[in-house]
C-alpha cells in the first residue's frame, strides 16, 4: 500500500512538471499560426491497446480543432507505423477539417511492431515530398506519437530529418524510453521532448503544443502560481486541477481527492486509491472476483499465477511449492529448473563445443571460424580465402581459422577501407602509348602489356586476340568453341554429349535413355540415332514408332477347318462345340456327345450334329437348364436390377448392358400378378429408374430400359445395396408382402472395384431373404462378386472379361424357380379352354417327338455297338 501511494505521489509531480497553458478557443476561433505543413506520425503496434488508440485518435482531432486548416494555412498529413508504414492521408488529400476528421475515425491499427526509423525515413522521403503537397519555403513539422523503444535504429535517419529542416516532436507514453525520444526530437529537447505514463494524459502535450504553435498567452508570460494547469483568457488566466484532483480555497494549489481514506467505495478487503478514483484489491491468498469488489481464495496453481518454471504443486490457498518435470532440478530459488546437461557434466565427445538439446541431449558446434565435420564431433577450420567468402579486390590472406586480411598485387597498395588497391604507377598519368595495359616499372618508366587473352605484338605496344582453338591449345576431344580472346569452351558432334570434365564427348544412346518413343522396340543406330521395331508377332505401323500384333486368322492365313485362334503372328485352330480336333491340328471330327461328356441330362441325351439335346419322359417338361426335368417351368417373382452406371463403363457398353437387361426380361414371365422386374442404377449416387410396380408387360419394360439415361461419375456398390434393400424391395414400390412367400431377387451387374464397402449390405440383403446374383465385367473384382452372391456361390456369380460376352451370361442366368416353392399369384388355368387344348396338344406331339428322337438314338448306338463287334471279328 506505501509503495502505491508513494506512486501516486510521483505521477503528480511528474505532471506538476508538465503544467501548460491552455488558452480559451470558442468553435469559431482558430489558432492563426501561418502557412504550416504538419505531419503527424503515429505508432500502432501491438503494444498500443485498443482503447489507447481511441485516445490517441481524440488526442489528433482536439489538435486538429484548434488548427486553421486550409491549402493556404495549415496543411495536414497522418502516417501510422507498426513493422510497416502506411499513409492514412497526405498533405494534399483534405482542405476541410470534417474530411480529416472522417478519415481519422477510419483508421485501422496496423498492429505489429515498432519499425521507428523506418516510419522516419519514410516522412522524410515520402511525406514531405512536392508529390505530397509539401510546399517550397513553408515550415515542416512532425509529430511522432510513440509508446515503446524501437525496433530499428532510429538516430542517424532522425538526425538527416533534421538536417533537411524537419522540425521533430517526440511524444513518448507508458513504455517508450527518454533515450529513443531525444535521439529523434529537434533540440531543445525541453521544447520538443515529452513524456507521460499513459495515454490519457498524452492531451498535455496538446497543450503545450497548441501554445507553441499558436503563441504565448499570459499562462506563459506571467508568474500565474497555478499547481497543475492555467487557462488563458483575454488579460487574465485561471487555474485548474488535472482528474482525480480538486482545486484548493486559494484557487491555485491541487489535491488529491482519497477516495479509500473518505471510505467512498465498496471494496470487500483492500481499497487502492488513485486521485478521485480507486480499485479494490484483495489479501494474499486471493483474487478479486469479476465484480471488482469482493475476494474468493485462489489457487495459484491453477490459475497458472504462479512464477515456477515447470510443475506447480498446491498447497494451500495462495500458497504453492515448485517442481520440476523428469530429466531436470529445482534450482536453489525454488522455482527454476535445471536440465540435466550432459555438456557441462563433460559427458560428450565434441572436439570443441557442446550444445545442450535438452535433458540427456546434445549436439556437437565449433567455435567461430570452424565448421562442423560429417561425424558431427570434430571441427576444421574455415578457410574463407579458399571459399572466396571474402570481399577483397585482389589477394584475400588467410589469418586463421575464419578470419582474412586483404592484400594487393604488386604495384598496388591497399586502400583506407583495407579491401580495395590502388595502382602506384606513371600509367595512370596516361604518359603512355600502350594499345591496352601500361605497367608501372618504376620512376618515369613503364611497359606496355595486354588484357588477358591477348598477347603484345612485336612493336611492344599493340596487342592481338589469341584464339586458342584455332592454334589447338584446348584439349578438347570435338569441338573447340572461339569464346573470345584467350578463352574457349569444348563442345561435340551431333549425337555427342559433353562429359563432366567439359572437354571429352560420349555418343548419345537415345535407347539406353528411353528417349525414344518406340512402342516396343528401339534399335540402336548410331550416336543419337534410333530406328524402332517390334517384338516378334507385330509389325511396325506407318508412324515408325507403334506396332500392331499381325492377326492371322483375321488376314486368312491359316488352314484350319473350323475355328482359328489367334495370338500375335501365330495361331492355334479349335472344333466347334460337338467337335474334336484331329492329329493333324487343323481338322475336326464329329463327337459321340452323349458318350464322350457329362452331359448331365436327367432322363435321356439325343446327339445332334457337333452337339447334344436332352429330353424327358411323357408327363414332365425339360427345365430351364436344358437337362433336369420337373413338372413346372417357371414361377413369380420379384427381381430388382441393380445396373453399374460409372464413367469406366463408356457409353457404348452401357447400351450392351441395357441389351443385357433386356434379355434378362425375355427369359421371364413377366405380369401384374407373374413376375415384377425393377431397375436401379447407381454410380457415385443412386437413382431408381422404375420401381417394380410401374410396368407390367415385358414390352413396356423393355422399351423402358432403352430410354435409361447413362450417368456416368463414380463406383458406389454399397450404397446401391442399401438403396435396394430399404427402398426398391418395400411395398411402396411394388414389392409383394412376404408373407406370400414370392421369392425376392436381385441382380447387381458392375464393371469395377466398388469405392465403398459392400460387406453390411450384401450381408443385410441375403438374412432379408433375397436371393442376391453379382455378374461383373472387365475390371470387376472377384471377391466382391463372390460376397454379393447367395449360396451356393458357383450357381449365383457370373464374370466375364468383355462386355461384348453379357449376352452369353443372359442366356446362360436362370432367375426363375418353381411355383411349389412360391405361394405367389401363380395363375390357375381351365383345361377345357381352347388355349389351353392347344397347349396339351403342342405338349403331346413334343413328347412324340422326343420318344421318336429316343427311338432313333437306340437305333444308332445298337449300330455302334454290331459295327464295334464286326471290327473285332
Amino acid at each position: 500500500m506505501g509503495n502505491l501511494r508513494g506512486l501516486s505521489v510521483f505521477i503528480v509531480l511528474t505532471l506538476a512538471v508538465f503544467t501548460s497553458a491552455r488558452p480559451k478557443s470558442g468553435p469559431n476561433q482558430k489558432c492563426k499560426s501561418g502557412p504550416v505543413d504538419l505531419v503527424f506520425l503515429i505508432d500502432s503496434s501491438r503494444s498500443v491497446r485498443p482503447h489507447e488508440f481511441e485516445t490517441m485518435r481524440k488526442f489528433l482531432i482536439d489538435i486538429l480543432n484548434t488548427l486553421d486548416i486550409g491549402l493556404d494555412t495549415t496543411r495536414v498529413g497522418v502516417v501510422q507505423y507498426s513493422s510497416q508504414v502506411r499513409s492514412e492521408f497526405s498533405l494534399k488529400t483534405h482542405s476541410k477539417l470534417e474530411n480529416m476528421v472522417k478519415a481519422i475515425n477510419e483508421i485501422v491499427p496496423l498492429a505489429q511492431g515498432t519499425m521507428t526509423g523506418l516510419a522516419i525515413r519514410y516522412l522524410m522521403n515520402e511525406a514531405f515530398s512536392p508529390g505530397q503537397g509539401d510546399r517550397p519555403k513553408v515550415p515542416n513539422v512532425a509529430v511522432i506519437v510513440t509508446d515503446g523503444r524501437p525496433q530499428d535504429r532510429v538516430a542517424e535517419v532522425a538526425a538527416e530529418a533534421r538536417e533537411r529542416g524537419i522540425e521533430i516532436y517526440a511524444v513518448g507514453v507508458a513504455r517508450a524510453d527518454m533515450t529513443s525520444l531525444r535521439a529523434m526530437a529537434s533540440p531543445p529537447f525541453e521544447d520538443h521532448v515529452f513524456l507521460v505514463e499513459r495515454f490519457d494524459l498524452i492531451y498535455q502535450f496538446g497543450l503545450q503544443f497548441q501554445d507553441k504553435l499558436c503563441g504565448i498567452d499570459l499562462c506563459l508570460e506571467s508568474d500565474h502560481g497555478c499547481e497543475h494547469l492555467c487557462e488563458s483568457s483575454p488579460g487574465s488566466f485561471t487555474c485548474h486541477c488535472l482528474p482525480g484532483y480538486r482545486l484548493n480555497a486559494d484557487g491555485k494549489t491541487c489535491s488529491a481527492i482519497d477516495l479509500c481514506a473518505e471510505r467512498k467505495h465498496d471494496c470487500q478487503q483492500i481499497c487502492i486509491s488513485s486521485p478521485g478514483s480507486f480499485t479494490c484489491d484483495c489479501n494474499q491468498g486471493y483474487h478479486l472476483n469479476d465484480d471488482k469488489k469482493t475476494c474468493s481464495p485462489i489457487d495459484l496453481c491453477a490459475e497458472g499465477k504462479h512464477d515456477c518454471q515447470q510443475v506447480c504443486v498446491y498447497m494451500g490457498p495462495g500458497v504453492f511449492t515448485c517442481d520440476c518435470n523428469e530429466g531436470y532440478r529445482l534450482n536453489v530459488d525454488e522455482k527454476t529448473c535445471a536440465p540435466i546437461d550432459l555438456c557441462a557434466e563433460g559427458k560428450h565427445d565434441c572436439e570443441q563445443v557442446c550444445v545442450y538439446s535438452g535433458p540427456g541431449i546434445f549436439t556437437c558446434d565449433c567455435n567461430e571460424g570452424y565448421r562442423l565435420n560429417v561425424d558431427e564431433k570434430a571441427c576444421s577450420p574455415i578457410d574463407l580465402c579458399a571459399e572466396e567468402k571474402h570481399d577483397c579486390q585482389q589477394v584475400c590472406v588467410y589469418s586463421g581459422p575464419g578470419v582474412f586480411t586483404c592484400n594487393c598485387n604488386k604495384g598496388y597498395r591497399l586502400n583506407g577501407d583495407k579491401k580495395t588497391c590502388t595502382p602506384i604507377d606513371l600509367c595512370a598519368e596516361e604518359k603512355d602509348d600502350c594499345q591496352q595495359a601500361c605497367v608501372y616499372m618504376g620512376p618515369g618508366v613503364f611497359s606496355c602489356d595486354c588484357n588477358e587473352g591477348y598477347r603484345l605484338n612485336g612493336d611492344e605496344k599493340t596487342c592481338s586476340p589469341i584464339d586458342l582453338c584455332a592454334e589447338g591449345k584446348h584439349g578438347c576431344e570435338q569441338v573447340c568453341v572461339y569464346m573470345g580472346p584467350g578463352v574457349f569452351t569444348c563442345d561435340c558432334n551431333e549425337g555427342y554429349r559433353l562429359n563432366v570434365d567439359e572437354k571429352t564427348c560420349s555418343p548419345i544412346d537415345l535407347c539406353a535413355e528411353g528417349k525414344h518413343g518406340c512402342e516396343q522396340v528401339c534399335v540402336y543406330s548410331g550416336p543419337g540415332i534410333f530406328t524402332c521395331d517390334c517384338n516378334e508377332g507385330y509389325r511396325l505401323n506407318g508412324d515408325k514408332k507403334t506396332c500392331s500384333p499381325i492377326d492371322l486368322c483375321a488376314e486368312g492365313k491359316h488352314d484350319c477347318e473350323q475355328i482359328c485362334i489367334s495370338t500375335p503372328g501365330v495361331f492355334t485352330c479349335d472344333c466347334n462345340k460337338g467337335f474334336k480336333l484331329n492329329r493333324d491340328k487343323r481338322t475336326c471330327t464329329n463327337m459321340d456327345m452323349c458318350n464322350t461328356v457329362k452331359h448331365g441330362c436327367d432322363y435321356q441325351c439325343v446327339n445332334t450334329p457337333g452337339s447334344y439335346h436332352c429330353i424327358c419322359p411323357e408327363g414332365q417338361l425339360l427345365q430351364d437348364d436344358g437337362k433336369t426335368c420337373g413338372t413346372c417351368k417357371s414361377a413369380n417373382i420379384d427381381l430388382v436390377l441393380l445396373i453399374d452406371g460409372s464413367k469406366s463403363v463408356r457409353p457404348q457398353n452401357f447400351e450392351l448392358v441395357k441389351k443385357f437387361v433386356n434379355q434378362v426380361v425375355d427369359s421371364l414371365d413377366v405380369s401384374a400378378h407373374g413376375t415384377r422386374v425393377g431397375l436401379v442404377q447407381y454410380s457415385s449416387r443412386v437413382r431408381t429408374e422404375f420401381p417394380l410396380n410401374m410396368y407390367h408387360t415385358a414390352e413396356d419394360i423393355k422399351a423402358a430400359v432403352m430410354k435409361v439415361d447413362y450417368m456416368e461419375k463414380g463406383t458406389m456398390t454399397g450404397l446401391a445395396l442399401k438403396h435396394m434393400l430399404e427402398y426398391s424391395f418395400s411395398e411402396a414400390e411394388g414389392a409383394r408382402p412376404a408373407s406370400r412367400n414370392i421369392p425376392r431377387i436381385g441382380l447387381v451387374f458392375t464393371d469395377g472395384r466398388s469405392q465403398d464397402d459392400i460387406s453390411e449390405y450384401a450381408k443385410k440383403a441375403k438374412e432379408a431373404g433375397i436371393t442376391m446374383y453379382a455378374v461383373g465385367v472387365g475390371k470387376a473384382v472377384e471377391d466382391e462378386l463372390r460376397e454379393i452372391a447367395s449360396d451356393p456361390v458357383e450357381k449365383h456369380f457370373y464374370y466375364t472379361t468383355d462386355f461384348s460376352a453379357i449376352n452369353t451370361i443372359a442366356d446362360n442366368l436362370k432367375l426363375n424357380v418353381c411355383p411349389a416353392e412360391s405361394q405367389g399369384e401363380v395363375e390357375v388355368k381351365d383345361p377345357c379352354a381352347c388355349e389351353n387344348l392347344v397347349e396339351f396338344q403342342q405338349a403331346t406331339m413334343n413328347s412324340l417327338d422326343q420318344f421318336t428322337q429316343k427311338l432313333a438314338s437306340m437305333a444308332a448306338r445298337l449300330e455302334q455297338l454290331e459295327n464295334q463287334l464286326l471290327s473285332r471279328k
